[in-house]
């Protein structure tokens, strides 16, 4: 009896005890609901196509990376490491086009999304200097100056025959589109261009001169003076109204010396013009017709003639002061230095008389010739570097003593392309046009160092030079005074 009485007391616990046990197990089988993930980060940003790879800066949600010089930016590949389960858009392994901003968003589990801003900057090259080069097919050049490789070139509506002269980081050159053009000369980008209706060019084979924010070019019948900063015409000259002004212009002291090359009723002939105001101080027929360019040294003006020689005048008044071996061709311009005049002529017979003169510069006396058996040095103008003095005549670049007339040496790469170009001597190297490639040769051997092959020929374009510390080297077709 007692037995029972226990059973019936506890009955109802052992029962209340049982529906705890349930509720605990159903309890216990109910799933959790799982949190998905917010995380939304860029852990990585690479380009890995590129050699080498370039692995970007993550700051926050700013990306920041640097490619090596000459990288085309705008078709770069990028590979994106993201969070654990986040997505991207646009996606890893898209091309893009990184010359500008890239915004990237990526999107995490929950949906939640992260905007991250990608800037790529491409490194400046290494500055070895760059050579700057015009060609028929109708490009100037930007070529690095120790190794060939291309920096960049502008393309123009015509062939460039003219030679390109640099002064405070702008490249000047002229275009038979019949323009003069003024670019970065580190970029190419443009700055300015002429207006063919206002600066009247024919045939423009010649350096621009920049002196003093002025540029003066030679045009169909007027020669020009621009602003240099902005192309804007300063003044024009005229004297003739049928022939053009070919060569080059020099300036020295405020006044700016060039040639009509035609010959018109005595109009012809060597100019001296006001540099500011395009004012005439004289003009001096008697050298007939000149595609030589002027050079100025200590008093004297030299030039030479088509016909009559090679001649020397008073800077200040145009009197002629000497004159030698009337009769020679005389196209290339003469170069200065030390007390002696250099320049290329031929014979009017063209029998074999094709040499290089060394003149003493004061009295017009010979001091000796060098015979440039492989052809006339018609347009290539000398240059003289560290006692050598270079120029081509024919299919080859002689380099000569300048105090002997020696032969040092001669380089002859292409023997059936004239050089009708002047050389550039700038870091132990001399630069010069043959065919359709520019060359560097070592100044002391002869022996190449490297080509660089344009489009077309490169005609009578000379090669202008800036050292990697600035020093800018011209042809003596710039009226070349050393």
């Amino acid at each position: 009896m007692k037995a029972n009485f226990h059973l019936r007391t506890i009955m109802p616990y052992l029962f209340l005890i049982g529906l705890i046990s349930v509720w605990s197990c159903k309890e216990k089988a109910t799933p959790t609901p799982t949190t998905k993930s917010s995380a939304k980060f860029i852990t990585q940003f690479t380009f890995g196509t590129l050699t080498p790879a370039v692995e970007a800066s993550v700051s926050g949600t700013a990306i920041a990376a640097t490619v090596p010089a000459g990288t085309d930016i705008t078709k770069l590949v990028p590979t994106i490491t993201l969070s654990d389960k986040a997505t991207v858009s646009p996606a890893s392994g898209a091309v893009q086009d990184f010359s500008k901003s890239v915004t990237y968003t990526v999107t995490a589990e929950d949906g939640s999304t992260q905007a991250y801003t990608v800037n790529v900057t491409v490194a400046k090259p290494v500055n070895n200097g760059t050579v700057y080069i015009g060609s028929m097919d109708g490009n100037l050049y930007a070529v690095d100056a120790l190794t060939g490789v291309k920096k960049w070139q502008f393309a123009t509506g015509d062939a460039v025959l003219g030679t390109p002269t640099v002064v405070n980081g702008v490249v000047f050159f002229a275009s038979w589109d019949k323009k003069l053009y003024a670019l970065d000369a580190e970029t190419g980008a443009k700055k300015w261009e002429s207006n063919p209706a206002t600066v009247a060019l024919l045939q423009p084979f010649a350096a621009p001169m920049v002196s003093n924010g002025m540029l003066y070019y030679g045009g169909e019948h007027f020669l020009y003076a621009l602003d240099a900063a902005t192309g804007a015409k300063k003044w024009e000259f005229r004297n003739d109204e049928v022939y053009p002004w070919q060569a080059s212009p020099t300036v020295v002291n405020g006044i700016v010396y060039a040639s009509i090359r035609g010959s018109s009723g005595g109009k012809s002939g060597l100019h001296a013009l006001d540099a500011a105001t395009g004012t005439l101080k004289w003009h001096q027929p008697g050298i007939g017709i000149s595609e030589s360019s002027p050079a100025v040294a200590e008093g004297l003006l030299y030039a030479g003639s088509e016909f009559n020689g090679f001649m020397a005048f008073d800077a200040q008044t145009g009197s002629v002061k000497w004159t030698f071996a009337s009769g020679l061709i005389t196209n290339s311009s003469p170069t200065v230095a030390n007390g002696t005049v250099y320049v290329g002529a031929s014979a009017l017979t063209h029998t074999n008389n094709d040499k290089l003169y060394a003149i003493d510069a004061k009295t017009g006396v010979k001091k000796w010739e060098f015979n440039t058996l492989d052809g006339g040095p018609d347009y290539s103008s000398p240059i003289v570097a560290s006692g050598m003095v270079y120029i081509g005549a024919g299919s080859t670049l002689y380099a000569v003593d300048a105090a002997s007339g020696v032969k040092k040496w001669e380089a002859k790469p292409e023997a059936n392309n004239l050089i009708v170009s002047g050389p550039v001597v700038a870091m132990g190297l001399v630069y010069q046009g043959i065919g359709k490639k520019l060359y560097a040769f070592d100044a002391a051997t002869g022996a190449k160092k490297w080509e660089y092959e344009t489009g077309r020929a490169i005609s009578h374009s000379s090669p202008c030079v800036v050292s990697k510390d600035g020093t800018e080297y011209q042809a003596g077709i710039s009226g070349m005074v050393q």
